[in-house]
C-alpha cells in the first residue's frame, strides 16, 4: 500500500524535481555548515581539572596541531605528576628529537630505542605511591587529546614505562615515553588527618546512605537527644566511628556536662553514668564553654573517662582550620584543603572538627581526594590515634637522616672546596718558586769579557830602530 503510494508520486515530474531541489538545499547546508560556519566551542579538562573551552578542530591530535603538543605535553604530563605530590626535581628530560629531520630520528630510532619523537622522561616517585596511580591519571590525559598509551611493568620492582603514540602520525618512533621507578630515598610532604564531622544530625537516612556509608576514614559527633535514635542505630549498624561532645562549664554554667563547681565524687559519678547510658563509645571531645575553666578540672575529668577506657581529646587539640569568614565563604572546602597542607606540613599529624553541608558534600570530597593523592592520608580517630605515635616516630626518624645526608653533603662539599683551594694555593707556590729560580738564574749569568783595544806604536819608536 506504502510503496505503490510512493510509486505513484515519483510518476509526476513536478514531484521528482521538489525532491531533487530538497536534496540539493540540504546537501548545500551541509557543506556550509562544515566550511563556512565556526566549529562549536567544546568544554575540555586540562590537568588540574579545571574546564575551558576550544574549538572541535583543535582538539584533534592530527598534524594540524603537531605543534601544539609540542608545546603543551610535556609542561601537562608534568601537572598530572605534580598531582600526586611529585616533585620537579623528581623529574628528568632525558632528551627530545625534532620532527623535522626524518632522517636523523629514524637513524637514531634504529641505535636507540628509547628515544621519542617530542620527548623522554624518567620519572621517581616514592615507595608510598603506586605506579598503577599514576599511570590510571597519565592514561586519562593521553586519552583526552586523543593520544594512545601502552604500558610496560616490572612484576618485581612495579616499575612502569609508558610508551605514548600519535595514531595519525606517520612516525616510526613513539610521540613520548616515560620511565618510572620508585625509590625509598624521596618522600612526599604529607601528613596523617583526622576529620571529625560535627553535623552529621543535619543528614537524613537517606544523605547518608549517598554519601557516608561506604566511606571510613571520617569520625562522627554523636547525637545524644533521645528523638534521634534511629540515627543514632544507623550510625552503630554502619559501623562508623563516633565521638560524643562533653562540655565544661564554669562555676554557675548547668548547662554543661561538667563545670567547676563539681567536687570529685560529683565528677566520678557523672563519668560513671556517661560509661553506662553510652558503653560503645570510646571517646570523647570536652569542650570548655567558658574561659575561666580550671586545668586541674579538665585533668580531673580526663583521668575519670581514662578509668573507663574511654580516650579524650582535648578541644585545644583541634586544629581551626577554617576562620568564621572563611566557613561562609563559597570557597570554604578549597580553603580548608589549603589551610591543612600548610598545617600538615609543620604538624605531620592533624586532627580536626568541620561542619559539611549535605549539600555540599561532594565539594568537600573533592578537595579529600585531591589531597589523599598527593600523599595526605585520612583516618577516623580510633585508627588515627592507633597510627599517630608510629607515623610521628616514623616521620622524626626520616627527618634525622634527611638532616645527617644535609649535613655530610655539606661537609663533602666543604672537602672538596678546601682540597681545590689547597690545590690552587700550592700550584701559586711552585709557580712563585719557579719564577724566583729563574729570576736568580738569569742574574747568575756572567757578562761576557771586553777585550783590551791595542794602542799603534808611536812614529818616534819607529824611528829609533
Amino acid at each position: 500500500m506504502i510503496i505503490s503510494k510512493i510509486k505513484e508520486f515519483f510518476k509526476s515530474f513536478r514531484n521528482k524535481v521538489i525532491v531533487i531541489a530538497a536534496l540539493i538545499v540540504v546537501a548545500a547546508a551541509l557543506l556550509v555548515s562544515k566550511y563556512v560556519l565556526k566549529n562549536e566551542p567544546v568544554t575540555v579538562k586540562d590537568p588540574s581539572g579545571s574546564i575551558t573551552e576550544t574549538d572541535e578542530v583543535s582538539t584533534l591530535p592530527g598534524k594540524q596541531n603537531i605543534e601544539a603538543l609540542r608545546q603543551n605535553l610535556s609542561p601537562g604530563v608534568d601537572s598530572v605528576l605534580r598531582n600526586f605530590g611529585i616533585k620537579n626535581e623528581w623529574i628528568k628530560n632525558e632528551s627530545s628529537l625534532t620532527t623535522g629531520d626524518t632522517k636523523s630520528q629514524k637513524k637514531s630510532g634504529k641505535n636507540n630505542p628509547g628515544n621519542a619523537e617530542l620527548f623522554v622522561k624518567n620519572v621517581i616517585i616514592p615507595g608510598d605511591l603506586t605506579s598503577i596511580e599514576v599511570n590510571a591519571d597519565l592514561a586519562g590525559y593521553f586519552s583526552s587529546l586523543g593520544l594512545s598509551s601502552s604500558v610496560n611493568e616490572d612484576i618485581i620492582t612495579k616499575d612502569i614505562v609508558i610508551i605514548v603514540n600519535n595514531p595519525d602520525s606517520t612516525s616510526k618512533l613513539p610521540l613520548a615515553k616515560l620511565n618510572i621507578s620508585h625509590s625509598d630515598k624521596i618522600h612526599r610532604e604529607s601528613a596523617i588527618v583526622c576529620v571529625i564531622i560535627n553535623n552529621i544530625t543535619d543528614y537524613s537516612d537517606e544523605d547518608i546512605d549517598k554519601y557516608l556509608i561506604n566511606k571510613s576514614e571520617f569520625s562522627f559527633v554523636f547525637p545524644r537527644n533521645l528523638d534521634e535514635i534511629d540515627l543514632q542505630n544507623k550510625l552503630l549498624h554502619s559501623k562508623k566511628d563516633v565521638i560524643i561532645n562533653l562540655t565544661v562549664g564554669g562555676r554557675e554554667n548547668y548547662e554543661t556536662d561538667f563545670n567547676a563547681s563539681m567536687d570529685e565524687k560529683a565528677i566520678h559519678e557523672r563519668v560513671k553514668n556517661f560509661s553506662v547510658d553510652f558503653p560503645t563509645v570510646t571517646s570523647v571531645i570536652l569542650s570548655k564553654k567558658d574561659n575561666d575553666i580550671d586545668p586541674k578540672l579538665i585533668a580531673s575529668i580526663s583521668n575519670g573517662l581514662s578509668s573507663y577506657k574511654i580516650k579524650v581529646i582535648p578541644d585545644t587539640e583541634l586544629a581551626q582550620l577554617v576562620t568564621k569568614a572563611e566557613d561562609e565563604s563559597k570557597e570554604k572546602y578549597a580553603l580548608f584543603a589549603a589551610n591543612l597542607k600548610t598545617k600538615g606540613n609543620l604538624a605531620k599529624s592533624v586532627i580536626t572538627s568541620i561542619a559539611v553541608n549535605k549539600d555540599e558534600f561532594g565539594l568537600f570530597y573533592d578537595e579529600i581526594l585531591r589531597l589523599k593523592k598527593l600523599g595526605y592520608k585520612f583516618y577516623n580517630f580510633a585508627d588515627y590515634s592507633a597510627k599517630k605515635d608510629a607515623f610521628e616516630k616514623e616521620e622524626l626518624l626520616r627527618q634525622e637522616k634527611a638532616k645527617e645526608e644535609q649535613l655530610k653533603k655539606q661537609n663533602e662539599k666543604k672537602f672538596a672546596d678546601k682540597k681545590q683551594t689547597d690545590k690552587k694555593t700550592d700550584t701559586k707556590k711552585k709557580t712563585d718558586v719557579k719564577k724566583k729560580t729563574d729570576v736568580k738564574k738569569k742574574t747568575d749569568v756572567k757578562k761576557p769579557t771586553e777585550k783590551k783595544k791595542t794602542e799603534p806604536k808611536k812614529k818616534s819608536d819607529v824611528k829609533k830602530r
